[in-house]
């Protein structure tokens, strides 16, 4: 799959998979379309009626179970939904890079941004 550079400075790659975006007892069932180390897009719902300012929780449900990214949103348009990652623990870090590195030409790339990361 194609990737391309986020112009905030981390590699985003397109990737395809169902996720659930909750917040409170509000679920939508979605489909994840890009991730980096700092954020992803999420196709957006109809109708989506959550409190923007508040957090959510991306959950990916992957073949070694379910990895739950806490995030708030940056952004609506163009049918799609971005997010920032609040934090990445070691366990999720490692889920979130190994989706990545399977798309990229270079994951070497994500140990700079890793780098970058740990500084903010």
């Amino acid at each position: 799959m194609s990737n391309e550079i986020d112009r905030r400075r981390f590699v985003r790659v397109v990737v395809e998979m169902p996720c659930e975006i909750r917040q409170g007892s509000s679920v939508w069932h979605r489909t994840l379309v890009n991730l980096s180390l700092a954020g992803v897009g999420v196709d957006e719902p109809p109708n989506f009626d959550a409190q923007y300012n508040e957090p959510f929780t991306i959950v990916l449900d992957l073949d070694s179970g379910p990895v739950e990214l806490h995030a708030y949103l940056l952004h609506t348009g163009r049918s799609q939904l971005g997010f920032s990652i609040d934090h990445l623990d070691t366990d999720t870090l490692a889920a979130v890079r190994s989706i990545m590195e399977a798309e990229l030409d270079n994951p070497a790339v994500l140990n700079d941004e890793l780098q970058a990361l740990m500084l903010h």
